[in-house]
């Protein structure tokens, strides 16, 4: 009977798939959970769900084993602030603290190597927010007085260039109105928008 029972706990811990690293990498509109193991898991082993109330996202995989002190100690990135694992019976349980609700999640299987992916995502609404903080507010190569500048003064500059660049190209035995009018242009609105409208406000 003893035999029996040993032999019985020596073929479970030979099933029992062995979790060895948790890596996470945080994208915009969610946070990527890899899951390193020995064996590949399969989808029926794998379970999770997001409680909404304590902002923790949970992953049971069945009929495993792994160190919950080295999976705890695993590098965090946000949103994940945090990692619990609990041994529970054949059952290993990873709980994951977000600072972010989780709307969706999927699970990727790979088998070379064995290796579970869980894509957890936000709701549309915080992605949004992010992308819109993210974006500058003037470019680099823009003032704000060029980015609220009125059509007609954008109108006045490309003719002005106009005009000056077809009497440059004229050549000197070709004198035109084109060169005088042309920086006349481009002179007067220089003046109303760096004067007159700064003035004004």
């Amino acid at each position: 009977m003893r035999f029996i029972l040993i032999l019985s706990i020596t073929i479970l811990q030979a099933q029992s798939t062995w979790i060895s690293d948790l890596i996470i990498s945080d994208k915009k509109n969610g946070v990527f959970i890899k899951v390193r193991s020995n064996t590949p898991l399969k989808p029926t082993q794998v379970t999770g769900w997001f409680n909404e109330s304590t902002s923790w996202y949970y992953m049971t995989l069945h009929q495993t084993n792994g160190d919950t002190a080295h999976l705890e100690s695993s590098k965090l990135s946000y949103p994940v602030t945090h990692i619990e694992c609990v041994k529970a019976g054949e059952s290993l349980q990873i709980g994951f603290k977000m600072a972010k609700p989780v709307e969706q999640f999927e699970f990727y299987y790979a088998n070379n190597p064995p290796e579970l992916l869980a894509s957890l995502r936000f709701p549309l609404s915080d992605v949004l927010v992010a992308m819109e903080q993210e974006r500058p507010n003037t470019s680099p190569f823009q003032t704000q007085s060029s980015i609220q500048r009125p059509l007609w003064v954008k109108a006045v500059y490309f003719i002005g260039a106009g005009l000056t660049g077809a009497g440059f190209l004229a050549g000197e035995t070709q004198k035109g109105w084109e060169v005088p009018i042309g920086m006349g242009l481009i002179a007067f609105a220089y003046v109303y928008e760096n004067f007159i409208v700064k003035r004004i406000e």
